[in-house]
């Protein structure tokens, strides 16, 4: 399997297989997703015992817009960079 991250529909997939009953061994396989996916989503946003697909999704979209990049700006690199589109280089 890829990585992808989780979409809003398989959030509340998966949070109306958890008020089933289904395990998240069960919810992985009819989602096609590994139970170790799960398992995080649900430990990572699970409040007072609850997980919330609505809270998740927030968060989510939350945590992916105020990571920091690895992109390593050096000033040597920046300038570099600089003088080649002054140099009317192509991005």
């Amino acid at each position: 399997m890829e990585y992808r991250q989780l979409t809003q529909t398989q959030r509340y997939q998966i949070h109306a297989r958890f008020d089933l009953g289904m395990s998240q061994r069960q919810i992985g396989r009819e989602l096609n997703l590994h139970s170790s996916t799960i398992s995080r989503e649900t430990r990572r946003n699970t409040t007072t015992d609850v997980y919330d697909p609505k809270q998740a999704q927030t968060l989510s979209v939350y945590r992916r817009r105020t990571t920091t990049k690895w992109t390593k700006r050096l000033p040597s690199m920046m300038a570099a960079i600089a003088g080649r589109l002054r140099e009317k280089w192509s991005p």
